[in-house]
């Protein structure tokens, strides 16, 4: 008898432990912030609707005024993979489809196509990296760059990869997961512009307004 009764206790134990990692599974899949934030205490970077802060292999360097730097490795990580260094004449060579660009060490002008073009900082270097004004380069990528400092969040788009604006018809909810039981983040006003990208095979559209990303039905 003692031995029956252990065993369902047992049993019991299991179906109590089984039914705890479902609850917390449809938590993670339904709402947001369930996970403390591993990037608190650094600025973040967001290409797109994907943090790829996790990914960059130098930190984001903010001067004293406030603008932005990202590291020559990461440039090459996310927008070019064949930027170059010429170390001789110390001269950064960027190149797009459509463009080829050099940013001389120290001096804030940009050769576009053959073209200067002054810009408001230059690439530095510092701590044995090499720096580049994210500002300064938008061009030649065909970037809408925009920073969060509330959030410490930089945010880039890529406006060659058919990320396109939108203005609100409706009100409409924002949803965390691209299903109508998850969590909602927020509500869409009429009027209000947001950035749409890719459409799922259900029907949902993930987009990013000023305040928050989540999915639209």
């Amino acid at each position: 008898m003692k031995i029956k009764m252990q065993k369902m206790k047992f049993l019991r134990n299991i179906i109590i432990g089984i039914i705890a990692l479902l609850i917390v599974a449809f938590i993670i899949n339904t709402a947001p912030g369930y996970k403390r934030n591993k990037f608190k205490d650094v600025t973040n970077l967001v290409i797109g609707d994907e943090n790829v802060t996790e990914l960059l292999q130098k930190p984001i360097y903010k001067d004293e005024e406030g603008n932005i730097y990202i590291a020559k490795e990461d440039i090459k990580e996310f927008l070019d993979k064949t930027i170059y260094y010429d170390k001789e004449n110390e001269m950064i060579i960027l190149s797009s489809n459509f463009t080829v660009a050099s940013m001389k060490l120290g001096e804030k002008v940009i050769n576009i196509n053959g073209t200067n073009k002054d810009i408001l900082n230059s690439v530095i270097y510092k701590d044995d990296i090499i720096y580049i004004p994210i500002q300064g380069i938008k061009t030649v990528y065909n970037l809408e760059i925009s920073y969060k400092p509330e959030e410490d969040v930089l945010i880039i788009d890529k406006l060659n990869e058919g990320m396109i604006k939108a203005e609100v018809e409706k009100e409409a909810d924002i949803r965390y997961k691209p299903r109508s039981l998850s969590k909602k983040v927020g509500r869409l006003q009429v009027g209000e512009i947001v950035s749409a990208f890719y459409t799922t095979s259900k029907g949902w559209r993930l987009i990013r307004t000023e305040k928050r990303r989540g999915r639209l039905c």
